[in-house]
């Protein structure tokens, strides 16, 4: 596996990735309605690409199959983190944060914050992001839980 850094080639693929990993990983703890809003999002390309040319995004990849991909921005808030739905548990996830923190670390912040699902949030505790709150978050008008996480550097 090799992590490197998303073009803007790639977002056709990210995009594919995003949708395919919502509607089948997170629909274990989110219902059809919720999970088929959310996936909408895939949609706006436009949002992959600026997200691409501006933050430090990363994918994960094995040959030319991207397997997982994640994002933080320059005030530290970890935007992006989808593993492909047939490479989980696999510690894809896991390698994209240790990169993710070491950006973090260079550009000298003090912590990282995330907005993580019921899904994710199990993982981001065990990697020392702590639950600042539970939130509600509307897509369109269907109401999803999620969670303020954040980590100290």
């Amino acid at each position: 596996m090799q992590i490197r850094p998303a073009t803007i080639d790639d977002v056709e693929q990210l995009a594919q990735l995003f949708r395919d990993t919502i509607l089948t990983v997170n629909s274990k703890d989110y219902n059809e309605e919720q999970v088929n809003a959310w996936a909408a999002t895939s949609k706006n390309i436009d949002r992959l690409k600026t997200k691409i040319k501006e933050d430090h995004f990363i994918v994960a990849e094995i040959g030319n199959v991207i397997v997982g991909f994640g994002s933080i921005t320059a005030a530290g808030y970890l935007d992006f983190m989808y593993v492909h739905k047939d490479h989980q548990r696999k510690g894809i996830a896991s390698k994209l944060l240790h990169e993710i923190k070491t950006q973090a670390i260079k550009w000298k912040l003090a912590e990282i914050t995330t907005d993580a699902s019921i899904t994710a949030k199990p993982f981001f505790e065990k990697n020392s992001f702590k639950i600042i709150t539970q939130q509600k978050v509307y897509i369109i008008d269907v109401m999803l839980i999620n969670y303020k996480m954040h980590c100290i550097i």
